[in-house]
């Protein structure tokens, strides 16, 4: 079954097993000692890249296309599972690697190996096809090189042996050198029930690791937001038509009134319920309300002669405004997806895991035993067990969040953050004054610098987001759009109407709504920003009523799964219970050490 096999880049060979393609293998490590080359190299550099995991997947696709792979009662051969990780290890990577002197997949492809950025951990029971997707579509923005343990342990070789000493094994080695974790969850259970995984946990925490949770990527999101784009475009284009046939502008023009009261309406509750069909009717109402009002300015652009509300609002300004709006509910589209999706992934954590350390389980009785006695001499089991609460509840796991939750402040969606959140901070704190000060209908003689000072603010805001870690995000958006954004869009709305109906004159009613944001809203975006979710959580009793404030309805977010986290460059995986591909599958143990 196995073979080598012809063309190749130069110094390199390639194989097949059965029919299928393995990618290129240096010549050097054909017929090396397998046992030599992993003594000589530590376990901190069995590393493989993302482009090695996708080449991976591209394989394992092509062998069960071909019927190379042959499916077991506990597989599913589907496009999005495809065969668990025992059914792999066995028909694939086992064959490959014994071709090639019993090395590690990573040390086949590496033999010198590579510098560890990330740990991997992950449970055999997953199939490949949703292994490779999730941890592809959520790799860490820097990382370079993984450790996977079914990819990184030599698994022809004695890995009993390896992880005798959990501290002493291949695992423990390459999660110390490793930056950060990245979590797998899977369709057949939460990965905690295996005490190797709860083992990785107890070492990130107490190396003070990041730990991520991967997704998969959302089926339909770019359709889904394209669609909510598409109406806003119809809506504007069809207002437009509809004034430009009908010529009249004034009956048309009365239109603004209900359209924004639609548009406010769907602002509002776009931002308190929780993703669901209402919701998507909520963003479709209010991306048709922003193309409506749209359309409506432009028509007044091009006449000049403004009707109803455009005859004290300038027209060019309204329509940028407009379709800023309009991508705003379409960025919420795409939140709410995200959300689903990681949803999806915390309950796929909670899956049958009770919560308690003692109920991890390990094909290997022994190991089991190691494991928890390890932890019990220190004296982490709540430890653990919290690290494991923040993870599934908050969607990451780290100091800063653990350090919240300790303090007894609901951490649930602290690892996500929302797009449209950001997006609306960057148009009121940027886009609105830059506006202001173009048209000169804000402050004006020595205080003309306010709309100025505003939009410095929100481009400062923008800077402090993008360079926050992922688990300070959330609660930056949070505060941005809940302190800043729409505190300042309610005054602002209600002070243009006192002008309005009282002084009848509101070619400068921006001045005080933009003096406020300067001296109070601004900065106090900022202010928490800054001081992150850790130095709110310090701040008695106000602090703890702060964050839940903010992060109350963060489950709307753009979690991992929009957004890879980008602070981690390296997370050794170790999937397999026993830190090693040999975690033998529960219905056939063939290996000499079990699966985890």
């Amino acid at each position: 079954r196995v073979s080598g096999s012809g063309r190749s880049a130069p110094g390199h060979r390639r194989f097949l097993v059965g029919r299928a393609m393995v990618a290129d293998i240096p010549a050097a490590a054909i017929h090396v000692d397998g046992a030599a080359l992993h003594a000589a190299v530590p376990p901190s550099r069995w590393r493989v890249t993302r482009a090695d995991i996708a080449d991976f997947g591209r394989i394992v696709r092509r062998a069960v296309e071909l019927g190379d792979i042959a499916p077991t009662p506990e597989d599913d051969f589907g496009p999005h599972g495809g065969p668990n990780i025992y059914t792999v290890t066995a028909q694939l990577i086992k064959p490959v690697t014994a071709r090639c002197g019993n090395a590690s997949w990573a040390l086949m492809l590496h033999p010198q190996g590579l510098e560890c950025d990330l740990f991997i951990t992950h449970c055999w029971s997953e199939g490949a096809f949703e292994f490779v997707g999730k941890v592809l579509h959520s790799w860490p923005r820097g990382a370079r090189h993984a450790y996977c343990c079914m990819l990184s342990n030599p698994q022809n070789l004695d890995i009993a042996a390896l992880v005798r000493e959990p501290l002493a094994s291949p695992f423990a080695s390459a999660l110390r050198s490793a930056r950060c974790m990245l979590v797998v969850p899977n369709n057949t259970g939460s990965i905690y029930t295996r005490v190797w995984c709860v083992y990785e946990a107890f070492l990130s925490q107490s190396w003070n690791k990041p730990i991520f949770t991967a997704t998969a990527p959302v089926p339909g999101l770019w359709t889904r937001v394209s669609a909510l784009v598409l109406v806003c475009l119809l809506c504007a284009g069809g207002s437009f038509l509809l004034l430009q046939l009908t010529g009249a502008e004034y009956q048309h023009g009365l239109m603004c009134y209900p359209c924004l009261g639609v548009v406010s309406a769907a602002g509002l509750f776009t931002l308190i319920l929780k993703p669901s069909w209402s919701l998507s009717v909520v963003n479709a109402l209010g991306s048709a309300g922003c193309g409506l009002l749209a359309g409506l300015s432009l028509r007044f652009c091009v006449t000049g002669r403004y009707r109803g509300l455009y005859s004290l609002v300038h027209p060019p300004e309204a329509a940028v405004m407009y379709a800023l709006g309009g991508v705003f509910f379409a960025f919420r589209g795409a939140d709410q997806l995200w959300a689903m999706e990681a949803e999806g992934e915390s309950s796929r954590l909670r899956r049958g895991f009770s919560g308690r350390l003692e109920d991890a389980r390990c094909s290997v009785a022994l190991d089991r035993e190691r494991i928890l006695a390890e932890i019990r001499a220190q004296r982490q089991e709540a430890a653990v067990e919290h690290t494991l609460h923040v993870l599934i509840s908050a969607g990451m796991s780290t100091a800063e969040i653990r350090f919240a939750a300790e303090r007894h402040i609901d951490i649930a969606g602290a690892g996500s953050w929302s797009c449209a959140l950001v997006w609306i901070v960057a148009v009121v704190f940027v886009a609105h004054p830059l506006t202001h000060a173009w048209r000169g209908s804000s402050c004006v003689g020595a205080l003309a610098w306010v709309p100025w000072a505003k939009a410095t603010e929100g481009i400062i805001w923008l800077g402090i987001f993008a360079r926050s870690s992922p688990d300070r995000r959330g609660l930056a958006a949070a505060a941005g759009a809940k302190l800043g954004a729409l505190p300042y869009f309610a005054f602002w709305g209600a002070w243009v109407s006192h002008e309005l109906l009282i002084a009848g004159d509101i070619s400068h009613a921006n001045c005080a709504p933009d003096l406020l944001g300067v001296v109070i809203w601004g900065p106090l975006m900022l202010l928490v920003s800054i001081v992150g979710l850790g130095g709110c959580a310090m701040v008695p009793s106000v602090g703890r009523w702060c964050v839940h404030l903010l992060l109350q309805h963060n489950s709307m977010s753009s979690f991992a799964p929009g957004s890879p986290p980008d602070e981690c460059a390296d997370s050794g995986s170790s999937d397999s219970e026993d830190g090693s591909s040999l975690k033998s599958s529960p219905r056939s143990a063939p290996s000499v050490h079990g699966g985890r």
